[in-house]
């Protein structure tokens, strides 16, 4: 098996943000996991637009461009910093959710801009239920600060 460097992985995403940008960097990123799915969604008042985003099937999805604020797992991240579910139609935290039958899993995080204030979300979600490990969200947590340079 394979072993790669966490240093080199890291330099990977900042090569790929560097030479082609957020879109490329997302695809790498994507390809490490399970998720259909990873974008950045900007926080707009009370909507989340999709800036970038990837599909690992490339299907064109509009309902993918703009969510409600209150509709999306979004909120979450946004509030707490992080939010992930797995399953989330069997997830008790979202019995009460508003969102049923669209996305099943998510992981989200807060993206900052460079002077600190929230830009939106760095995100993985999927149709189908999907988990993430421990270790690749501690290396999400290191890479995506790298985003905020690349914001507009």
């Amino acid at each position: 098996m394979l072993v790669l460097d966490p240093s080199s992985q890291v330099d990977a995403v900042r090569q790929a943000l560097a030479s082609t940008g957020p879109r490329a960097a997302l695809a790498l990123l994507n390809d490490r996991t399970n998720y259909r799915f990873t974008a950045l969604y900007r926080r707009n008042g009370e909507l989340m637009h999709a800036v970038h985003a990837y599909d690992r099937t490339s299907e064109y999805r509009t309902w993918l461009l703009a969510v409600p604020l209150e509709r999306s797992f979004c909120r979450f991240a946004m509030a707490q910093g992080e939010f992930t579910t797995s399953h989330a139609s069997a997830d008790g935290r979202l019995a009460q959710r508003p969102y049923s039958g669209m996305v099943e899993s998510y992981f989200g995080r807060v993206v900052r801009r460079p002077d600190g204030t929230p830009w939106g979300t760095f995100i993985h979600f999927d149709l189908e239920p999907r988990g993430i490990d421990q270790d690749e969200m501690s290396f999400l947590r290191d890479v995506i600060p790298m985003f905020s340079d690349y914001l507009d």
